[in-house]
């Protein structure tokens, strides 16, 4: 027993007193390190490697099969476009101007831009068939005139109207209107000098006789 624990003790020694030495001990603490940091990186590149590389000047790049981020997609404003114009209203829509370029126009013309609310274009192309010898143009100028602006612009119309010997039978209605636009302006003697012309038209002495009655 004592022969045989002997060869052991003996070893245990050896070993030791090779534990002992500092170069073992250096050279365990040098493994141990270099372990460590193995398991570090590993741990490392297991995480992050998978979805990223670097970039030849340093910055980090998402690798072409990494999830790229969601994005929001911009949000797209329709162009607002005019509404087309109703028909109805494309005659009111032209200024004065655009009728003076359009070139000579028809009573027909002035009627529809009246009848749309634009005066303004109508009682220009009244005033330009008007300026040409057309009576009823005249006459409808001046019952424009009259609704716009009152009886102070349209008498003069009316007037000048009355007395035209081409004007026909329109005349007598410019001398009717004349009489009430005198009226209403309080020209009492005037009034009642037109109106009194229309005793003998047959097609007019009713409502002459009428509006002289107003003035009674």
């Amino acid at each position: 027993m004592a022969d045989g624990s002997l060869p052991r003790a003996s070893w245990l020694a050896r070993a030791g007193a090779w534990a002992r030495r500092p170069q073992t001990a250096m050279s365990a603490v040098f493994l141990m390190t270099a372990a460590s940091s193995v398991l570090v990186l590993a741990r490392k590149h297991h995480g992050s490697g998978a979805s990223l590389s670097v970039h030849e000047q340093g910055a980090p790049m998402a690798l072409p099969n990494s999830p790229e981020p969601a994005t929001t997609p911009s949000t797209v404003v329709p162009s607002s476009f005019p509404s087309p114009a109703d028909p109805s209203n494309a005659a009111a829509a032209r200024s004065r101007r655009d009728v003076a370029a359009a070139g000579p126009a028809s009573i027909e013309d002035a009627l529809a831009f009246q009848q749309n609310g634009n005066a303004e274009a109508a009682l220009t192309i009244f005033r330009s068939l008007g300026d040409t010898g057309d009576a009823r143009a005249r006459f409808l100028q001046g019952k424009l005139e009259k609704e716009l602006s009152g009886c102070a612009r349209a008498r003069e119309i009316f007037t000048r109207l009355a007395t035209d010997p081409q004007a026909g039978a329109i005349a007598f209605d410019a001398r009717l209107e004349e009489g009430r636009c005198a009226r209403q302006l309080d020209d009492e003697e005037g009034a009642r000098r037109a109106l009194q012309t229309l005793l003998d038209v047959p097609s007019h002495r009713e409502r002459a006789l009428a509006e002289l009655r107003e003035l009674d």
